[in-house]
């Protein structure tokens, strides 16, 4: 027996004959069956559903099953929001009609939209459960879609709880669009496992905004529970290996450039890990001093087989941050390379005390023979994954809980900290940062920032080759031989700052970057200026992300608008960060009254999410000053637009306090390069203090062609900024070049001294 269709026009929701529910009750039992079969599901909170009453339940919509699997893990009947043209038109229609659904289509036009939100007012009158899906389509990238109008106006006219829900781990099923196509593609396990937690209801007033960032802090929730089926890097690293044996995964540029496979890359890690583990002994932490190049991969990765953790340090900083790096982690060792010392020697004395012993790889060259590769080799090709990881490796005991690295802040506010990032932090901002810019296989991401810095390690290094594979250039300022190493390999993805940006723009062809399919960009703000020129040069828009070393440090990305079955979802907004990863949550608060602000209102940026750090090395008083419970405090200024883009309006600590009035360095400097018209850095603002207004802002500028300091700074009167916001004439200080970090940001801590300096001799 078929149901008959049922209208969005109806006044009264149908009831189901008693051979409807017979058949229903048939039907929904084989497709119970069918789902406990395929997939596995983790429930969580079903204590915050009601047991009785009304409930709207609002969830994200990440598949095409996501209305059957909450109606299969709810203990009450959802009656659910659905599609028209699926209910009506659909196969499956009658199937569908059997579960009372509400049709619901704005293509039908306001009658029928109002008469489908009759039918779920009605419902919750009577004391049921409705569900929807507020984005009113499946996501096509993986974020959330912006939230339509539809629960608002069922709220507006029925007073009850809502109950958000979030679905995780169902982007990449073949009933999502990650790849961009539904059903093409092969399950990534059996059974398939997903998550649903069911949060806390939320009161009928609550704002939509609201309601999407209470379901964003479920997903971020979710992620955090998998601490538990997580790996340590390292093993999913072997895993990967046992999986993609003879696939290509480090590789360097040139005639002499190393190029290794999976299994080639294990082998190397394996040798030297046997090597370096009988040096290092029972120390739990390892320095190393290498580039980013194929030998300093695969140290790293031979560290981590040995359960240590790799403390990559700063060869740009100064010898004092480096020995502080080493004194905190009270480090014994520090694994080098012979080639890669001379090259730096003149810049960084490696005499690091009495009780640091340097370890050059070169020396191990003669114990690692052919007969000892090649025996290794074989051992990884023959036998199965659970023998090598468990018996021959010994990764048994290594758990997600260890500390994999260490990373020390730039020093660019003061001496460096020592960030804690768990194998937890670093493998699930992997998978978030994955998921966001929607990574295959065949993708070769071009690695060119340090290995020292939270990017490069997590980013430019295990996340290439835990997902398809990387090639590594050591001096992202080479710009020239960044290009021709994009285009010997056909990279897709790279990752840079706008002031390398800069550098390839000067001296790269078109044809370097041809290739790429996805650029983006963090460390700092992306000047409008240098997009623009990026794209009229390369083809190519630069998208900015954001991030920070305590966050491991991925937090967001612009990625690409995508466009699939009939939906446009937005990826890109130029002048923001983007929109959060998957699993990463984030809040703006007032600075000093630490209340939410709604949409569109500056405040201070706070983060959660399985990215946030272990914690600061041997200062928990620390720690806990940039805690506000689960919520990390980034110290950025910022603002979160209704479709969930968050924009950067500067860094609290880049304010000065002039007359009682805050104001912003970046916004001051932003519009001096608009008046040059360049998207070269030629001016820094410092602000140092003045005994009448507090502070006082002094701007260090270099040489740049034609430019007639007088003319910017009576254009700059013009501009319509606050009189305060403007430098005085007499503060303008020249200097030789803009003091830069390893990473490509502003050295602030020497711009400090710089400015301090000038002053004080004036």
């Amino acid at each position: 027996m078929t149901a008959r269709p049922v209208h969005a026009t109806a006044t009264t929701l149908p009831e189901l004959s008693f051979f409807q529910k017979v058949l229903r009750a048939i039907c929904y039992a084989i497709i119970w069956v069918i789902l406990k079969l395929v997939y596995r599901s983790k429930v969580v909170g079903l204590e915050n559903i009601p047991a009785t009453g009304p409930g709207l339940v609002v969830g994200n919509h990440i598949s095409m099953l996501d209305g059957l699997f909450l109606y299969f893990n709810c203990p009450r009947p959802i009656r659910f929001l659905v599609w028209a043209p699926y209910v009506n038109a659909s196969p499956m229609g009658w199937l569908i009609r059997l579960g009372k659904v509400i049709p619901i289509s704005e293509e039908g036009g306001p009658r029928e939209l109002i008469g489908a939100l009759k039918l779920a007012n009605e419902a919750l009158s009577k004391g049921e459960l409705v569900g929807i899906f507020p984005e009113g389509a499946i996501t096509r990238n993986g974020s959330m879609l912006p939230f339509k109008r539809g629960m608002e106006h069922i709220l507006k006219k029925a007073q009850v709880p809502i109950i958000p829900v979030c679905l995780d781990g169902l982007w990449g099923s073949i009933f999502s669009y990650r790849y961009g196509k539904l059903f093409k593609k092969w399950p990534k396990r059996w059974p398939y496992p997903f998550t649903i937690m069911w949060g806390k209801t939320l009161p009928a007033e609550t704002p939509a905004w609201r309601v999407r960032q209470s379901i964003q802090e479920l997903i971020a929730d979710s992620f955090n529970l998998k601490r538990s089926q997580n790996l340590p890097v390292h093993r999913a690293f072997v895993r990967q290996v046992c999986r993609h044996r003879f696939s290509k995964c480090l590789m360097e540029p040139g005639k002499t450039g190393r190029r290794l496979n999976y299994i080639e890359t294990l082998t190397g890690a394996v040798c030297l890990s046997r090597h370096i583990g009988k040096k290092v002994g029972g120390t739990p932490m390892v320095g190393l001093l290498m580039p980013t190049v194929v030998g300093g991969c695969v140290a790293n990765i031979a560290v981590s087989l040995l359960r240590k953790t790799a403390v990559n340090l700063n060869y740009t900083a100064s010898y004092d941050s480096v020995v502080s790096s080493i004194k905190q982690c009270q480090i014994k060792h520090v694994v080098t390379s012979r080639l890669f010392r001379k090259k730096i020697e003149d810049k960084l004395s490696f005499d690091f005390g009495p009780d640091v012993e340097i370890i050059e790889l070169e020396d191990f060259a003669p114990q690692i023979t052919k007969f000892v590769r090649l025996r290794t080799f074989l051992t990884l090709l023959l036998l199965p994954r659970i023998i090598i990881e468990y018996v021959v490796l010994g990764l048994g005991k290594h758990k997600v809980d260890d500390i994999a690295t260490v990373i020390f802040s730039s020093g660019s506010t003061g001496e460096p900290k020592g960030v804690m990032l768990s194998h937890h932090n670093v493998i699930s901002n992997i998978e978030s940062v994955s998921q966001a810019i929607d990574i295959h296989a065949t993708d070769r991401l071009l690695s060119v920032l340090p290995l020292f810095h939270s990017f490069g390690y997590t980013v430019c290094f295990w996340l290439p080759i835990l997902t398809c594979s990387a090639v590594c250039f050591p001096d992202p300022r080479q710009a020239k031989e960044v290009g021709e190493a994009c285009r010997e390999f056909g990279c897709t993805i790279f990752t840079a700052t706008p002031t390398f940006l800069r550098f390839y723009l000067r001296r790269c062809e078109k044809a370097d970057f041809a290739s790429l399919r996805l650029l983006i960009t963090g460390a700092e703000k992306l000047p409008a200026s240098v997009r623009e020129e990026f794209k009229a040069k390369f083809d190519i828009e630069p998208g900015e992300a954001y991030g920070t070393t305590e966050l491991t440090p991925g937090v967001s990305s612009n990625t690409v608008d995508v466009d699939l079955g009939g939906v446009h979802q937005v990826g890109i907004k130029r002048g923001t960060i983007g929109q959060p990863f998957p699993g990463v949550a984030v809040k703006i608060i007032d600075p000093e009254t630490e209340a939410e602000l709604p949409p569109d209102q500056p405040g201070m940026l706070l983060v959660y999410g399985p990215n946030v750090m272990e914690g600061y090395l041997g200062k928990p008083e620390l720690t806990q000053s940039v805690m506000r419970g689960k919520w990390y405090v980034t110290g950025d200024i910022a603002k979160l637009d209704h479709d969930g883009f968050i924009t950067i309006t500067d860094r609290l600590s880049r304010f000065s306090k002039i007359a009682g009035e805050m104001v912003p360095h970046v916004r001051v400097e932003d519009e001096l390069h608009t008046i040059l018209g360049t998207a070269d850095r030629v001016f820094a603002i410092v602000g140092v203090p003045d005994e009448k207004k507090g502070e006082k802002l002094i701007v260090l500028y270099v040489n740049y062609e034609n430019m007639v300091l007088p003319e910017v700074q009576a254009k700059l009167a013009k501009c319509g900024m606050p009189n305060l916001w403007l430098p005085d004439e007499r503060n303008y200080y020249h200097i030789d070049e803009m003091p830069v970090l390893g990473s490509g940001k502003l050295d602030l801590q020497k711009l400090k001294k710089q400015a301090h300096d000038v002053v004080t001799k004036k």
